[in-house]
């Protein structure tokens, strides 16, 4: 398994945050390799979607959704399997109390297929860190203007 992890503090609430990533029709924007998402009307546990990119598709689980606090996804398909973890939490104010500003952790792990030897190959891939770099510049963006910032 190679694992890509970002983080970036954004000017907006939780809750803007959250609005971003709880809504399939903002995923186009954000999610990585994923320019459609069909079926998927509420981002909670256990639902299920397709997703498309170009000539590719698959499937994705909501593996687990935890209201303003972490999204965790499971794409499927294509030559390997992704699972992306998205955890927001309360930031600034003074020792975090009081924070009205949110910081994002986004976690990138890829399962390729050829075991130790695909996992060689893919962790050093400068893509998938530039993939990870994108969406936490893509949600602090969308979330700091949706907040007025």
């Amino acid at each position: 398994m190679a694992k890509f992890e970002q983080h970036t503090n954004i000017a907006a609430p939780v809750e803007a945050v959250w609005s971003i990533l709880s809504n399939p029709q903002q995923w186009p924007f954000w999610f990585p390799d994923v320019q459609a998402v069909t079926n998927l009307s509420t981002v909670e546990t256990g639902a299920t979607f397709q997703w498309q990119n170009g000539d590719h598709s698959g499937t994705g689980a909501i593996v687990r959704a935890n209201p303003n606090e972490r999204l965790e996804v499971l794409i499927e398909g294509g030559s390997h399997n992704t699972h992306h973890t998205l955890q927001v939490e309360r930031h600034g104010g003074v020792l975090g109390i009081g924070g009205h500003d949110s910081r994002l952790t986004y976690v990138l792990e890829i399962h390729p297929p050829g075991g130790f030897i695909g996992e060689f190959i893919e962790g050093g891939n400068p893509m998938d860190i530039r993939k990870a770099q994108h969406v936490v510049a893509q949600v602090k963006e969308l979330a700091e203007g949706a907040a007025g910032h």
